[in-house]
């Protein structure tokens, strides 16, 4: 008999901590027989995959990468791509290739992106309005496993398109998947799950396909009150296994921030469990940012009051009438996170940023430490007043420098940067000022490094030297400011906070007609408060007509 367990936890309760500790001591339960591969580890993105994998790789002394691949630390997408069988060559995944594919496909120029950290995330398209419309319909309805018409339908949008117009499109798209045999992702938890989706009538139950990892006696699933109802099915089917014993769903309701793309907490508070945990207080949330957050929530027809201790730590929460005063104030040397609602004011954070000379990175942005262009400006810097640096520096360098000079010449000699790679990048583990003649730097390229102008040659430098004098160069290259959506950040918590309040015209009418786009709001709005340790900016744009409604 299949004996599951539920644990909700709100912003900062260690919901991530209890899950792996879970995973590290499942090891050591009888019926595991000492066996890593007994265990399901499904995430909805990569990182915390890989985080998860870690852990209990070094507790277990076992390699994380076979963790990953031989085994079941998976997103629940990637199972279904194993059991399935499936080579990347059939799958629709993202890139200029597969949007020229889909684009003749549907008969119309679309692109796409899946985000980068999510294996089988939900694609975005935009370009032509009735193309990209269609497809984000598709995804939606077979997401939440009703019929096209009804989605579109549903929607109020004035300017949406009719159903017969979509159909059309979906059907042209599902025939050139068939006569090409490529699948997408939401294809993979269809398969598997045993349903057919036609556009005209919709999802059709099927035989399902693959077979269920019967080796796996115990899932985890992280955050899963993000589970559409096509991949709760998913997870669903994979405790079925015959040796399945025990699974754990770790989640909280009040953090599903992605129902425009079928999530639903109600399939994670539906499951039969034994046992329900509610995990008691908060190690992030002082008490007057929990309460901010809480506030939010408690607008919703059907709050219920978790019972959640704040932190002990002191904390504060500030309302503020011009964001751009609270960027100003900003330092890269402290950490920071300034999130907005759309794309759009995120842009305008950047461009505040950018403009007073304060250093940021991105939420999203792929790998920790310095970037190409930063480690480039620090390794000139460095070579500037004689210290060395090391290879990967000169090479990223090389990279950022432009080709010539104002009056033709040329900063590096013709194949220097293929002979650093080729064989040189092996003979210098340091390089030295001294060094930069034999590496094809240009006698005018030495004297630039040497007396500073090297400031005005890659795009930006003149701006990152300021900013290197009045901070330090370890805090330019990598800024301690993270700037992104509600959405990107979820998961994330600073020391500071800023919260940019402006919405579009468009949130402000969808919330007040759909009580789903209300409830919605409310729960970003509470993600947004709660990612803050101790001070929480709620930051207004004076020229914003519509704003969140945080309650202070």
């Amino acid at each position: 008999m299949l004996n599951c367990l539920r644990a909700i936890g709100g912003a900062g309760t260690g919901k991530t901590s209890l899950m792996k500790q879970t995973a590290e001591k499942a090891l050591a339960r009888p019926e595991m027989g000492g066996n890593p591969f007994a265990l399901g580890y499904s995430s909805f993105t990569r990182a915390a995959r890989l985080e998860a994998a870690v852990r209990c790789g070094t507790a277990w002394g076992y390699p994380p990468e076979e963790l990953m691949q031989q085994g079941w630390f998976r997103t629940a997408h990637s199972v279904c791509f194993k059991q399935l069988g499936v080579s990347r060559a059939e799958m629709i995944s993202g890139g200029k290739d597969d949007a020229k594919w889909v684009s003749e496909a549907v008969g119309s120029d679309v692109a796409f992106a899946v985000d980068e950290d999510e294996e089988g995330g939900v694609a975005i398209y935009q370009g032509d309005p009735v193309a990209a419309a269609a497809l984000n319909y598709w995804s939606l309805a077979r997401n939440v496993c009703r019929p096209l018409r009804e989605i579109v339908e549903a929607d109020s949008d004035p300017d949406a398109p009719a159903a017969s117009e979509v159909i059309k499109r979906i059907e042209m798209y599902e025939q050139a998947k068939r006569l090409d045999g490529r699948w997408d992702f939401t294809d993979l938890l269809s398969r598997f799950v045993g349903l057919k989706f036609d556009p005209a009538d919709g999802p059709i139950e099927v035989t399902p396909e693959g077979a269920v990892p019967d080796e796996v006696v115990g899932w985890i699933f992280d955050e899963a009150q993000d589970a559409s109802r096509l991949l709760d099915m998913a997870c669903r089917r994979l405790v079925t296994g015959d040796s399945c014993r025990w699974a754990w769903l770790v989640g909280d309701p009040y953090q599903v921030l992605f129902s425009w793309a079928g999530a639903s907490a109600d399939h994670f508070m539906v499951w039969d469990v034994s046992k329900q945990h509610i995990m008691p207080k908060s190690f992030r949330c002082p008490k007057p940012i929990m309460l901010a957050g809480e506030r939010c929530l408690q607008r919703l027809p059907d709050y219920w009051d978790r019972g959640i201790a704040p932190a002990d730590h002191d904390g504060e929460v500030i309302e503020s009438e011009n964001f751009e005063d609270d960027l100003s104030d900003l330092r890269p040397d402290e950490e920071t996170l300034v999130i907005a609602r759309t794309n759009r004011n995120v842009a305008k954070i950047k461009n505040v940023l950018e403009d007073i000379g304060v250093p940021f990175r991105y939420v999203k942005q792929k790998n920790e430490g310095a970037t190409c262009k930063e480690m480039g400006m620090a390794g000139l810097w460095k070579l500037q007043h004689g210290e060395g640096i090391n290879g990967e520096a000169w090479g990223r360098i090389t990279e950022i420098l432009p080709s010539k000079t104002p009056d033709g010449k040329e900063w590096l000699r013709r194949g220097s940067k293929a002979a650093w790679k080729r064989s040189l990048s092996d003979q210098y583990d340091r390089v030295y000022p001294e060094d930069l003649p034999e590496l094809g730097a240009s006698p005018e390229l030495c004297d630039a490094i040497a007396s500073g102008r090297w400031s005005g040659l890659p795009d930006g430098g003149t701006k990152w030297v300021r900013a290197a004098k009045k901070w330090g160069v370890e805090a330019v290259s990598e800024p301690k400011i993270r700037i992104g959506t509600i959405h990107s950040s979820k998961g994330m918590e600073a020391a500071k906070v800023i919260v940019l309040t402006s919405v579009s015209r468009r949130t402000r009418n969808g919330e007040e007609d759909d009580d789903r786009k209300f409830a919605e709001e409310r729960r970003i709005e509470y993600v947004a408060c709660t990612r803050a340790k101790h001070q929480l900016i709620v930051a207004h744009d004076p020229r914003s007509k519509y704003r969140m409604e945080i309650p202070l």
